[in-house]
């Protein structure tokens, strides 16, 4: 928990526990498609492994017809015949050949997961052959990219933007992973005046976006937030700001004009402090 403290505001940042993707609220550019014995990840299928997955690629591409199923049994069994057998079988021939062909038509990026005290997903290996590796891809058609950056033929600068915007997406999942989701709440004199929840991503970054949803007079608070370990001082905080209020009220009560004060009832005093915000 982080709070920061600016009279007559107390900002309080935590981890937000009703994590929800980011796959079933946010509006998707690419399809991530997973394969793995014991999550659920990414977009939900039907495919029943990464095989039958790169055969529906491979004949939305050339065609899904009996002409392309011919030329898939063709190409699995030529690079079979080529690459896996031998002393030195290539286990990724297969998926490789099928992967070519179906780039004609896709934007495609591996996801590669890392299981190790906890999940983390990104586009490249973690070089760790234990605990890490592929478990699918994340994709989008040509003919869509072309679409959300305009233009008539693919070029080399619309497909960068499409593979960052898929790596993108890749990155605001793997916040959702680990459990990089926050939220907000906004205390004005003790009492809660504003929250929002479901910021993504380095809490550095989720701070700066955070100061965005804030009024104009607590603009600079997320960069004094500072680590608070115990719930407790949190309430002390707002009983500090209590006391400082009624304190203020006093003073100000002690000011006005004895004539204005003369005749007036405890319930007259009551609605005073109200009017400050003490009620």
């Amino acid at each position: 928990m982080l709070m920061a403290s600016q009279e007559p505001y107390m900002l309080v940042v935590q981890p937000d526990d009703l994590l929800i993707s980011p796959r079933e609220v946010d509006e998707t550019f690419g399809t991530m498609v997973c394969f793995h014995r014991r999550y659920a990840l990414g977009d939900e299928h039907s495919y029943i492994d990464k095989d039958d997955f790169l055969r529906e690629m491979y004949l939305k591409t050339v065609g899904n017809d009996e002409r392309g199923m011919e030329r898939y049994e063709h190409a699995v069994n030529m690079v079979w015949s080529r690459k896996m057998t031998g002393p030195n079988p290539d286990e990724r021939a297969v998926d490789n050949a099928l992967m070519n062909v179906i780039s004609q038509k896709y934007i495609m990026l591996p996801l590669f997961l890392m299981d190790h005290s906890g999940l983390s997903m990104k586009t490249t290996s973690f070089h760790d052959p234990w605990d890490s590796g592929q478990v699918g891809w994340i994709y989008v058609s040509k003919e869509a990219a072309l679409k959300e950056f305009g233009g008539e033929r693919m070029t080399g600068a619309i497909r960068q933007k499409a593979e960052n915007l898929l790596r993108g997406e890749v990155e605001a999942y793997d916040s959702y992973l680990r459990g990089e989701c926050y939220g907000f709440e906004l205390y004005k004199n003790g009492e809660l005046s504003d929250s929002c929840w479901g910021f993504m991503g380095d809490l550095t970054d989720v701070c700066k976006d955070m100061a965005e949803y804030l009024p104009e007079e607590c603009k600079g608070m997320t960069e004094h937030l500072a680590e608070v370990d115990n719930p407790a001082s949190m309430i002390k905080t707002l009983l500090k700001h209590a006391r400082l209020l009624v304190e203020q009220t006093a003073k100000d009560m002690e000011r006005t004009p004895r004539q204005q004060v003369i005749g007036r009832t405890p319930a007259d005093f009551f609605c005073l402090l109200c009017e400050k915000g003490g009620c």
